[in-house]
């Protein structure tokens, strides 16, 4: 996108906290884009861009003059485009604008992102052995995670869903940090996790860590405990192939 050219980097609120749900910002740039699509470009926001496995925010932008529906972003380079459609009004570059949060959507994904890392480790100690989690994903309803397993996990899911329930009774902390690409390598490596997909460029490194259970690299949104996440429920299981396994999990609706 050429006309991204000399825009400065979006601030992300969202990595300094994820429970804002209404912040102030300013129009840098309007995009319209050949498929007719409008993008916009914040100085700063709160809609995460997706990725992890964790989709986009919804939500508004909108001031005294105009309103308009945010239906998803994209992430290019270091600049958020916030993709909006419904535009009541007329949206300018230079214009202040506030943005709201389609909040409880972003806090069940929170909620949901939160447990699909508590649940990797739970899946270890259940098993008794370091599976590797090879991919990962999420919406509304429910996770997924696939991780090395010759064999059906099915007669272990009694045992699987009592370690996480007791991790979440627990109330353990989640703590988010940064940390020089070294040290976090040394110290994922602690919880049987890796840096080996994230890019060799990026040389300081998120941090998400559930408290003494379960660290790895991560960019997305989660809740400050683990209580928020109420109560793990498995759902499934199924074979990806040779050697992966599925399973499918929730989080009890508020």
């Amino acid at each position: 996108m050429p006309e991204l050219s000399g825009i400065p980097s979006t601030r992300l609120l969202y990595y300094e906290d994820a429970y804002v749900k209404e912040f102030d910002a300013r129009v840098i740039k309007i995009l319209k884009l050949e498929n007719g699509e409008t993008g916009v470009v914040l100085d700063e926001t709160a809609f995460y861009s997706g990725g992890g496995g964790q989709p986009s925010d919804t939500g508004l932008i909108e001031n005294d003059g105009m309103q308009a529906r945010v239906v998803r972003l994209k992430r290019h380079g270091e600049i958020i485009i916030h993709f909006v459609d419904e535009v009541s009004g007329e949206i300018r570059e230079g214009d202040n604008v506030k943005g709201v949060i389609d909040w409880n959507r972003r806090y069940r994904l929170m909620r949901v992102h939160t447990c699909a890392h508590l649940m990797g480790q739970a899946i270890r100690q259940a098993l008794d052995k370091p599976v590797e989690i090879v991919s990962s994903g999420m919406d509304l309803e429910k996770a997924r995670l696939d991780f090395t397993h010759e064999g059906s996990t099915r007669e272990l899911f009694p045992e699987i869903e009592s370690i996480a329930n007791n991790v979440v009774m627990e109330n353990r902390a989640v703590k988010i940090r940064l940390m020089p690409r070294n040290e976090a390598e040394e110290y994922v490596e602690k919880f049987h996790e890796s840096l080996e997909t994230l890019p060799q460029q990026v040389s300081e490194v998120r941090i998400v860590e559930i408290e003494g259970w379960h660290v790895c690299a991560c960019g997305g949104t989660h809740v400050k405990g683990t209580s928020e996440i109420r109560e793990v429920k498995l759902l499934s299981r199924s074979s990806k192939g040779k050697g992966i396994e599925r399973i499918e999990f929730t989080v009890q609706k508020p």
